[in-house]
């Protein structure tokens, strides 16, 4: 499942060990987010089946994250239908992620997106 990004949530942290179903692993995940963001992360804000599946959303997905909140609102399937695409918000998520472009571009191909869009050159 490629999220609305892009990034691939099969290799996300939160979804695996969602997935898993294995307390420890969300423990675990949790406590290293707790200390990348020097907040309290609990475990069950991480439990995450992705953007667009289940009913399951981190609680970052759900609350915090604006491509989610941007793309679920204007009923877009993955920002590259947006007219601002690669805006600020998106360039910060994907910085470290550069396979979630290459995603992006088999979901333009692949979903029959707006092909007229000048924003396409990436």
């Amino acid at each position: 499942m490629i999220a609305y990004c892009g990034i691939e949530c099969s290799k996300c942290n939160n979804y695996i060990a969602t997935q898993s179903e294995n307390k420890e692993e969300l423990k675990t995940v949790a406590e290293r987010l707790s200390k990348i963001y020097c907040t309290e992360v609990k475990p069950e804000y991480v439990i995450c089946d992705g953007c667009r599946g289940g009913s399951r959303k981190s609680y970052f997905c759900e609350n915090l994250c604006k491509i989610h909140k941007c793309c679920t609102e204007r009923k877009y399937y993955s920002c590259m239908e947006c007219a601002e695409f690669m805006c600020n918000e998106l360039q910060s998520e994907i910085k470290y992620k550069p396979e979630a472009i290459e995603n992006l571009n088999k979901l333009k191909n692949s979903e029959g997106v707006n092909s007229d869009r000048k924003s396409w050159n990436i």
